[in-house]
């Protein structure tokens, strides 16, 4: 685990500033947005039945991607970090410019490998942390993530990408009856990311098998299988469909007798 002052990834000092999204998506994906909002404690989809962490919201300059948080460190940035990003690129540029491709199982790990290190980086923005650095080290060492990662992609089809560029969800689920509640004790980290074209939902857990969801119909990138994945078939998601999508971790996730709480389960 990092202390104050390290590199969250390795544990290395000298600090700089890096980008949450690769820097090479400015010169792609244009930037209309001059701010950003960051909210906690809101669902769009549903009155949830569970309490959850007050509301608040914050509004932040500049656009969302440009976040540059200093918490790694020059080495990770330049080094693995620029790997994984520069090997997913020739993947993730026809995705997010609505360009076919036949993504192949070299290029599905690379592009889950991209996505997870936007999650990871993202998760710092917030002050809940679930994502084990054991995560980030493998991810460090391997270039590509563990199988405690499920990641489905779509084409997304709305009009309002700059309001749904990263969401992240926490839960805590537990198989019964427990007094330790709260932030700290969540084990269910979710994020979904909508990237020009591309929408992407992951969900990480060290503790459940996150199957996914009834009713929503998307394609698996991680872990791979054994096919190709032919891009320009990928279910569409509107801008509800994507807040529909993101919430639905929370909508489906209940209490049950003895204190658990099911995942609902993939089609």
């Amino acid at each position: 685990m990092s202390t104050a002052g390290t590199c969250v990834f390795c544990g290395g000092t000298g600090l700089t500033k890096g980008h949450v999204w690769p820097d090479w998506l400015g010169r792609i994906l244009p930037t209309t947005a001059t701010h950003h909002q960051q909210e906690i404690g809101k669902f769009n989809t549903f009155d949830p039945k569970v309490p959850g962490p007050a509301y608040s919201k914050r509004l932040r300059q500049g656009s969302a991607r440009s976040r540059k948080p200093r918490n790694t460190c020059l080495a990770c940035n330049t080094g693995w970090m620029s790997t994984i990003e520069n090997m997913a690129m020739p993947y993730m540029v026809p995705l997010i410019q609505d360009m076919p491709l036949l993504l192949n199982t070299f290029g599905q790990r690379q592009l889950a490998a991209l996505l997870v290190l936007m999650a990871m980086r993202s998760e710092f923005l917030d002050t809940i942390r679930v994502i084990q650095q054991s995560e980030r080290d493998w991810l460090r060492r391997h270039y590509w993530p563990t199988d405690n990662w499920k990641i489905w992609i779509g084409h997304y089809g709305g009009t309002r990408s700059d309001e749904n560029w990263s969401r992240t969800g926490y839960a805590q689920l537990e198989p019964k009856q427990t007094d330790k509640v709260g932030g700290n004790y969540c084990n269910l980290h979710v994020t979904t990311m909508v990237i020009g074209r591309l929408c992407a939902h992951l969900g990480y857990s060290s503790v459940i098998d996150f199957p996914g969801y009834t009713g929503m119909s998307l394609s698996q990138l991680w872990p791979p299988g054994c096919f190709d994945i032919q891009t320009d078939l990928l279910p569409s998601m509107s801008d509800e469909d994507v807040l529909r999508l993101h919430e639905e971790f929370a909508r489906g996730s209940k209490p049950m007798p003895g204190g658990g709480a099911p995942l609902a389960r993939p089609r």
